[in-house]
């Protein structure tokens, strides 16, 4: 085996047991995380939550679609998120999604975004964009 495919496996054995952690504190303790730290305001419906993955220069963002949020009835393909990034996991009650481009975000859905470092912040604006403006916001810029 090549030294590039046993990274990319490591890569996504870490990815997948992030994302299984994630569920189950979601499951064990909702809110009880103190790992996770808060960032933002309710201003615009949405807190994001980031946790760091160091050795993949990752992170992860955590958010609940709240209500009055317009994140509510929009795609996860309709997010547009940046390059680098993608939303990995939704988590409905007791149901855990691995999201399609197609599925529906709704509120009370906690949802689990994996980006690049350098997309952190880009990801962080353009949620709070659709938080905001609904599944439209920016489609012009």
């Amino acid at each position: 085996m090549s030294t590039p495919y046993l990274l990319e496996v490591a890569v996504s054995v870490a990815l997948l047991a992030s994302a299984i952690g994630f569920a189950i504190g979601l499951a064990i303790g909702r809110g009880r995380q103190p790992r996770w730290q808060e960032k933002g305001s309710f201003v615009h419906k949405v807190s994001i939550g980031f946790a760091s993955l160091d050795r993949l220069d990752a992170v992860m963002l955590r958010f609940e679609v709240e209500p009055g949020s317009r994140l509510s009835g929009v795609e996860i393909g309709e997010l547009r998120l940046p390059d680098g990034s993608g939303v990995s996991l939704v988590t409905r009650g007791t149901q855990v999604i691995v999201p399609e481009a197609r599925d529906v975000l709704r509120t009370g859905d906690q949802v689990l975004v994996v980006a690049a470092l350098g997309q952190v912040t880009l990801v962080e604006e353009r949620l709070r964009s659709i938080s905001r403006y609904g599944r439209l916001a920016g489609w012009a810029a």
